[in-house]
């Protein structure tokens, strides 16, 4: 809780990055902090092992599943450019970490639902328009041509990304048990 709320504050005084955390924006964080109260709260007819295990699993599948795709992005691999053996190394291990979310649906602790499946939807939506607006940075770099010309400002493509990651975000919160059966 406390976790949420100073990243709350943090993010209303204009501080969207946690530089002592090598800049990681703010509103993962309250993600984080979030899909760990529910987590917990779902699985709490677990052990608390159990309960925290699972949860733990899930957010680190969750930012490690946006991560690797990012990383592909760049690439495109096998389609696009190769991707360097350095950045395979890290696509591969991020990808590792992602996977671990099939463990807690082999225990039946993690379901896929409908609404999963339209989040998961959305993601894909909105990625593919990222791609094909050139998969322009933050930073204003724009990385491939671009199919639908869009200038964006800084803050729109801010945007942008925060919806890609925040959909996906949303798909798993679905994941775990209903509310109303806990």
């Amino acid at each position: 809780m406390l976790l949420i709320a100073y990243e709350v504050i943090q993010i209303t005084s204009g501080e969207l990055y946690q530089k002592a955390l090598n800049h990681v924006d703010g509103t993962t964080l309250i993600e984080l902090g979030i899909l760990t109260l529910l987590g917990v709260f779902t699985l709490r007819h677990q052990t608390d092992l159990h309960a925290v295990a699972f949860t733990l699993v899930a957010g680190l599948s969750f930012i490690f599943i946006y991560e690797a795709i990012y990383k592909w992005s760049f690439y495109l691999a096998p389609f696009g450019k190769p991707m360097p053996s350095v950045e395979i190394r890290e696509f591969v291990i991020q990808s590792g970490i992602a996977l671990t979310l099939l463990t807690g649906f082999a225990v039946r602790d993690f379901t896929l639902k409908k609404w999963t499946l339209i989040w998961l939807g959305a993601f894909v939506v909105l990625w593919i328009f990222w791609l094909l607006t050139g998969y322009p940075q933050i930073t204003g770099e724009v990385i491939f041509s671009r199919v639908i010309h869009i200038d964006f400002t800084h803050e729109t493509l801010y945007v942008l990304n925060r919806s890609t990651k925040f959909v996906m975000y949303l798909a798993y919160l679905t994941l775990f048990p209903s509310l109303r059966k806990t």
